[in-house]
């Protein structure tokens, strides 16, 4: 079978080794965890990695903003790291992360320090460059300050230090714009005050200041920074391989932690305390049903009665519902007024100036007080009792269905189950998931391999248990399909539409064939399929690494796939040629007569008509085929999803029924593929089969009454049978008696005359060109410009076009009558490491 078998693992251990469990998987490559359900209450992390993990993200971070920020690219060989167990990896990137991080530090240091130093001193020098140096050094009884200052803050800067007795002149400098403020001495401490309003430093000019000494300081400085900035720079480039190691194993760890986080089932206290919670609910919402049902009943028995409660209205009265008999030895000595509902065992018991603390269990073997806002108006609390019934009725279906729906997911994901709650200690997680049945050897030998590495904790030894469930439930199961590689690549295709269920008949197979071959069909030149098979080739075969970005970004193997599909495309091409075109590039190739031809320039007219009535009543026989293969596959995948009765009662009626309709229609006329093919004499080998069809008409018609009546039958029957079955829709059954085989022979059916009709146009424009250039003179250079010009517009145009054509085909015309798409795909969980080979010994 091309669907994989798969096994199913529960794998129970402590928490904290379930992140060695979940790193030896991911490396391995091949297990594919279970998505936790969302009624499983989330995991926690151990406290023993949390701490840890933070500060792993903090380096990663830190460096990779570094490395971003200095352009060092990825090392072209893997990083080679050997660890044992999670807390190990976590051990080693932290110690080698504050390692590689303190000697970055030192160079961002030095590196900042003298950089600050450069950008003061550049930004005094560009100023002075300015406004001139002599006028600076002949300020001898006032100070200068740089103040760095963005342009519209100018007037309002000038205005503010005005008032310490300082101008500001602007100045534009390397496209800076500074304020140049000139002060006298005793006005420092104010100024400084202003500058804070406009969150600014000032770059104070020395008193000994030489323009030409701070130029060559400042070229000093220059050279010292482009030193020191190379010399990083090689320093990162050396360590990179480290660097991007530590970046990727944190990459690995946080993936390792969501997955943990999103499959990791708890077991023991966590899940106890969750259905505690929910069985507290459902027997208090119970209780609460029971109490309203009592006092509703002995509320509409004191509405009947006419039992009011006014003329005690002064008095403290407390009034009780009891069942099952009042304690009369109890109530002796106080002051109280009985009524016993007739037929039930009911009372109503009404305490006038009660004790304070009366114990009201003792009145009774079931006792409900009635709240004094139900007996103020006793028509409306019977009425809002009732309402209130309704809802907790209803709220408490939904939390036993949330109960029950808790149970069933935790016991199929869980390894203990709900009975072994207790056997285990409040850390313990599952991790559930399937393997390929043939590695499931290789994953043993893995398990082992760990387990007895982690059986040096006793608790590991206490409460690890492997389960193996070897018949998965098919509706949950993932879909993992294995092909050679020329058909795998139509998963593409097939996978655009939806992914197949475990129990489905893949239409991969179904694809594999008949895509490329419509293809061809509507796409029919020997030259546009040969190019179309060395495109293809060229693009599952070629690596380009040159530095054409355009040519590296479609060669590079990344449209590897889409290269097979292509090629085949173009194979199908080269084949319709001897069938209908018979042209290269729109030329006629001599001695090669296709039977069906559909354009010639050497025939008055370039269309053949013969040709084209062939063709049409063939696609619409190819279209009724492939229906039928269709509502075949329909019943077959009921079948094999186990829906039997349905395949058998239902869906293989649908079959006969569109068959029946199909023929009866075509004997009719209304289905073109008879007239067409009496006025066409290359289908002439099919006139007996065309007159049988048309002879039997009306046999075809009494059969379709037949296989009707057998559907509205069953249509019935399956009504009655599933009737409040979660999922099953009658009258989604009724559509597809209508909308999947009565219309269809209408509209699917002559859908499929775009294989001809797109054929056609094809065959006219290659014809066109040929003619238009041979006009022009073939051998000229107009010619040969007309030819080769629009040939390519063709095959893109057409090419395109037939691409989407098919595709069409595919999914609106027959996947849609048996394939569901709503499959899972396998993904086995992985590491994604990129820079790293991680070995776990």
């Amino acid at each position: 079978m091309p669907i994989a078998r798969l096994i199913e693992y529960k794998i129970a251990l402590p928490s904290e080794h379930a992140f060695d469990l979940l790193m030896n998987i991911g490396n391995a490559g091949y297990f594919m965890p279970i998505t936790r359900p969302g009624v499983i209450p989330a995991p926690k992390v151990s406290g023993k990695y949390s701490e840890k993990i933070r500060k792993v993200e903090d380096i990663s971070r830190e460096l990779g903003r570094i490395l971003n920020q200095y352009s060092i690219p990825p090392p072209t060989a893997l990083h080679e790291v050997k660890i044992s167990l999670f807390n190990e990896l976590l051990e080693y990137i932290i110690e080698d992360g504050e390692d590689l991080l303190t000697r970055v530090r030192q160079y961002l240091d030095t590196i900042e320090g003298i950089r600050g130093e450069y950008v003061r001193l550049r930004s005094i020098v560009d100023v002075a460059s300015s406004v001139g140096g002599v006028i600076m050094e002949r300020l001898k009884h006032f100070s200068m300050d740089i103040i760095p200052l963005s342009e519209e803050d100018f007037n309002e800067f000038s205005n503010a230090i005005a008032n310490h007795g300082a101008e500001a002149l602007p100045v534009r400098a390397q496209d800076r714009f500074y304020a140049l403020v000139i002060y006298p001495e005793w006005a420092r401490q104010g100024l400084l005050s202003a500058y804070k309003l406009f969150n600014t430093n000032p770059l104070e000019v020395p008193s000994n200041f030489d323009l030409n000494t701070m130029k060559s300081r400042l070229a000093e400085l220059e050279g010292r920074l482009e030193r020191l900035e190379q010399e990083f720079r090689d320093f990162l480039t050396k360590v990179s391989d480290r660097a991007y190691a530590i970046i990727n194993l944190s990459d690995m760890i946080t993936n390792i932690v969501r997955q943990y986080m999103d499959s990791a089932i708890p077991e023991g206290k966590d899940v106890g305390d969750r259905l505690v919670q929910l069985i507290n609910s459902v027997n208090e919402t119970r209780n609460r049903i029971r109490e309203l049902e009592i006092i509703h009943e002995v509320l509409g028995y004191m509405k009947k009665a006419g039992i009011s409660f006014e003329g005690l209205s002064r008095l403290r009265v407390r009034v009780f519902a009891i069942k099952g008999g009042v304690n009369e030895d109890f109530i002796k000595g106080l002051m109280y007024i009985k009524r016993d509902i007739e037929g039930t065992d009911l009372s109503i018991l009404t305490l006038i100036e009660s004790p304070e603390n009366l114990d009201v269990k003792s009145l009774g073997k079931e006792v409900y007080e009635i709240g004094r806002d139900y007996l103020v108006d006793i028509k409306s609390a019977f009425e809002l009792t009732g309402r209130e019934l309704t809802d907790l009725r209803s709220r408490l279906k939904d939390l036993e269905r949330e109960y029950e729906e808790f149970v069933k997911e935790f016991n199929e994901v869980s390894t203990y189950g709900v009975d072994g709650i207790s056997k285990v200690g409040g850390d313990v997680v599952t991790i559930a998931g399937y393997v390929k049945e043939s590695l499931s050897s290789k994953f043993d030998d893995l398990l082992a391999s760990l387990l007895s590495k982690l059986a040096i904790d006793a608790r590991v030894r206490k409460e690890s248990k492997v389960v193996y469930v070897k018949e998965i439930e098919p509706e949950k199961a993932p879909t993992l399909e294995e092909y050679p590689k020329l058909i795998d690549a139509f998963k593409k295709i097939t996978y655009m539409y939806g992914v197949p269920k475990y129990t489905e008949i893949s239409p991969i197979i179904l694809t594999f064939i008949l895509f490329p071959a419509f293809y061809g069909w509507m796409y029919p030149d020997l030259g546009h399929g040969i190019v179309l098979s060395l495109f293809g080739y060229a693009l599952y075969r070629s690596r380009y690494k040159g530095p054409n970005a355009f040519l590296r970004s479609i060669f590079s193997g990344k449209y590897s796939t889409w290269g097979l599909i292509f090629l085949m495309a173009g194979i199908w091409s080269i084949v319709f040629t001897f069938i209908e075109s018979g042209t290269i590039f729109g030329i006629e190739i001599k001695g090669l007569n296709p039977r069906f031809k559909l354009a010639s320039i050497s025939q008055p007219g370039f269309v053949v008509f013969n040709s084209i009535y062939a063709m049409l009543a063939v696609s619409i026989m190819v279209g009724i085929v492939s229906l039928l293969l269709s509502f075949a596959l329909k019943a077959v995948n009921a079948y094999r999803g186990g829906e039997r009765d349905l395949a058998i009662g239902f869906y293989v009626p649908l079959f006969f029924f569109f068959a029946f309709l199909v023929l009866a229609l075509m004997g009719a006329g209304f289905v073109p593929v008879i007239r067409i093919g009496e006025e066409t004499p290359l289908l002439q080998s099919l006139y007996p089969l065309f007159n049988a069809i048309e002879s039997l008409m009306w046999y075809w018609v009494y059969a379709v009454f037949a296989t009707l009546a057998i559907l509205v039958y069953s249509l019935l029957y399956f009504r009655a049978k599933y009737r409040g079955v979660p999922g099953f829709s009658a009258a989604q059954l009724a559509v597809e008696v209508g909308a999947e085989a009565g219309i269809p022979s209408l509209t699917n059916t002559i859908s499929f005359m775009r294989l001809s009709i797109v054929a056609i146009m094809h065959a006219v424009f290659t014809a066109m060109t040929y003619a238009w250039a041979v006009s022009l003179g073939l051998f000229t250079l107009a010619g040969l410009a007309v030819l080769i010009i629009f040939n390519l517009i063709i095959i893109i145009g057409e090419g395109f076009v037939a691409f989407v054509q098919s595709l069409r085909l595919h999914f609106y015309e027959m996947y849609t009558k048996f394939f569901s798409g709503a499959g899972v795909l396998f993904t086995p969980f992985t590491l994604g490491l990129r820079w790293v080979r991680l070995l776990i010994v």
